[in-house]
């Protein structure tokens, strides 16, 4: 008996250790985070809506990327992982989403306020576990090509 637990919790270690650790997304505490962390003169342009209206278009454009899903509802996401690929976005390209969805909702949100928010994300994303290592030109994460 005490040998058969000992292989069921060696087994569940052993798949768990394999197992990539999934880091997951706190809206609001994103959000105090990038809020607390903001410049001076930014803050006191920017809501707390502001912010969370940016980090919201960020994480629909990653999810429309498939780099950030809702569990496992998303289907490019869920593409992605089914081939263990790597899902590498482009920081230019989630600034102009985010820019587009700010211009088109009439927010007081430019361009710079937009960089600054999400490198504050960006920092917060790295804290939670949330992203990879940066990719070269060719989007490979290790250098290789």
């Amino acid at each position: 008996m005490v040998g058969l637990a000992t292989y069921a919790v060696m087994r569940v270690s052993s798949r768990l250790a394999h197992t990539r650790a999934r880091a997951v997304y706190d809206l609001f505490e994103a959000v105090d985070y990038v809020a607390e962390r903001l410049p001076d003169a930014l803050s006191a342009k920017l809501s707390y809506d502001d912010v969370e209206a940016v980090l919201l278009w960020r994480l629909d454009y990653l999810r429309l990327r498939g780099s950030a899903t809702y569990g496992r509802a998303d289907v490019t996401a869920a593409a992605a992982e089914s081939r263990d690929e790597q899902v590498v976005t482009s920081d230019d390209d989630s600034v102009d989403y985010v820019l587009a969805k700010a211009t088109a909702s009439g927010r007081d949100i430019d361009a710079l306020d937009v960089v600054v928010v999400l490198d504050l994300e960006s920092q917060y994303l790295r804290e939670i576990g949330a992203l990879g290592p940066p990719a070269d030109e060719t989007g490979n994460q290790d250098g290789t090509v």
